[in-house]
């Protein structure tokens, strides 16, 4: 995305445009068309409504609808012109910006295929009845050997596909190659963008994930909010069947968006906090956990008082606000006891698109945040105490977050944290868990 030159403003013109080319007698007679153009319209409006007098500089460059709908939008529009012209497209190396194929046509004054928008708000009322109706499978996930020594390399918001991803990508393939013949387990906290549909999941995901086929290292990935944007069908059809993420199976065998590693000191445990629809926060802002997720998680940790938990995520239990670190959503109230009861050793999410190593904190043993691995992000203005605040220069002299993963290292009872960026730097020496109380 470091040569993207997609803006907020043009998407947003452009789509209204699109729209008002949708003839009005159609809308009235069909009503999956009627209402699909409804939708899409709301959510134009609601997308406006953030944009700021004087636009930031991501929204200027690098912009991502929040927008369910216009995300999915965007997805469908690009994958449409990938179809019908084809010569736009670049090799896996080189792949096309995002969104740059959604706003070609219009900058350069091409017709609109008014085939496509039907079709597009047609299917928009019967796709948003799916994601409605999205929920985890009936059985929990299994449970996989975890070896004493285990290298883990985990990565958030990474489902770019594009210059970021692929640099990221490459160190942590040098993170791989680096642990020799231990156990690698490779970990991705959900997002693959726009919607995570299925041919997002293969050309953004799949095609730049670090983990070769037939390589051995075991994959498991998240579900974020914007791979429910297409129901989970990317996630669920694509990226989980494919071979290298074969083990995330629940114990009746069916994929599932959740796993867990154990060995007698340690349990891995990933929870799935976006499946949940919930009409306040369409987009998925705030994660949820489940009573049933909650239990099957405390059972787990309970029939093992000696082992060690460390929780991975997409959503955010705290947030770093205004007035200070605040709750986001249920999660920090579904596991009050466990964390009352000092169970949670660690917790580890993505979504923001930032790094934050929040140490103790809320019960917790050891919260970051670490979202920050492809999302061209400007830097905070008020950065957290202990927010990585790290930049990149593009080639047009922009700066941005500088984007990486997390690498860490199993030696029985200890565990070892560092955090890399996508130049292979080392952010600050290593953190140990259990962390030793002040």
């Amino acid at each position: 995305m470091i040569d993207d030159s997609v803006d907020k403003s043009t998407v947003l013109a452009r789509t209204s445009r699109l729209l008002a080319h949708t003839p009005r007698w159609r809308t009235a007679v069909d009503p999956l068309l009627g209402l699909g153009s409804l939708l899409l319209r709301r959510a134009v409006r609601a997308e406006q409504k953030t944009a700021s007098d004087v636009p930031s500089q991501a929204d200027r460059k690098a912009y991502v609808p929040r927008d369910m709908l216009l995300s999915l939008f965007q997805a469908e529009h690009e994958e449409h012109l990938d179809r019908e012209h084809p010569e736009h497209l670049r090799t896996a190396e080189a792949p096309q910006p995002m969104g740059s194929r959604s706003v070609e046509p219009f900058s350069e004054g091409r017709g609109i295929d008014r085939g496509f928008v039907v079709g597009f708000l047609r299917s928009l009322p019967v796709h948003l009845l799916r994601r409605v109706l999205f929920r985890l499978p009936a059985g929990e996930p299994a449970q996989h050997p975890l070896a004493d020594d285990a290298r883990i390399v985990v990565v958030g918001d990474w489902g770019t596909g594009e210059g970021l991803a692929i640099e990221v990508a490459t160190r942590m393939r040098e993170a791989i190659t680096d642990a020799g013949d231990r156990q690698v387990h490779v970990v991705h906290l959900g997002d693959v963008y726009y919607a995570g549909t299925r041919a997002e999941a293969r050309s953004r995901f799949l095609d730049h994930w670090p983990v070769a086929p037939g390589d051995g290292q075991r994959s498991w990935c998240l579900n974020g909010n914007h791979d429910m944007y297409s129901a989970g069908r990317g996630l669920t059809q694509v990226v989980l069947t494919d071979p290298r993420f074969a083990a995330q199976r629940t114990t009746r065998g069916a994929v599932t968006t959740e796993f867990l590693l154990a060995n007698r000191h340690w349990s891995l445990i990933g929870v799935d906090t976006s499946w949940k629809f919930r009409l306040r926060d369409p987009r998925g802002g705030a994660g949820h956990l489940s009573p049933r997720q909650i239990r099957w998680i405390s059972r787990h940790v309970q029939a093992r008082r000696d082992r060690r938990t460390v929780l991975f995520s997409h959503h955010q239990p705290i947030t770093h606000g205004e007035h200070g670190v605040e709750p986001i959503g249920n999660l920090l109230a579904r596991t009050r006891a466990l964390r009352d009861a000092g169970r949670l050793t660690g917790w580890l999410w993505g979504h923001e698109h930032k790094l934050i190593a929040y140490g103790a904190h809320s019960g917790i043993g050891y919260a970051t945040c670490m979202g920050h691995g492809a999302i061209l992000e400007t830097p905070s203005e008020h950065p957290h105490p202990g927010e990585f605040d790290a930049t990149f220069t593009d080639p047009e002299g922009l700066t941005w977050r500088m984007p990486g993963f997390a690498v860490l290292d199993l030696d029985g009872p200890v565990m070892r944290v560092r955090y890399v960026d996508k130049d292979g730097r080392t952010w600050r020496p290593d953190d140990v868990l259990p962390v030793t109380p002040g």
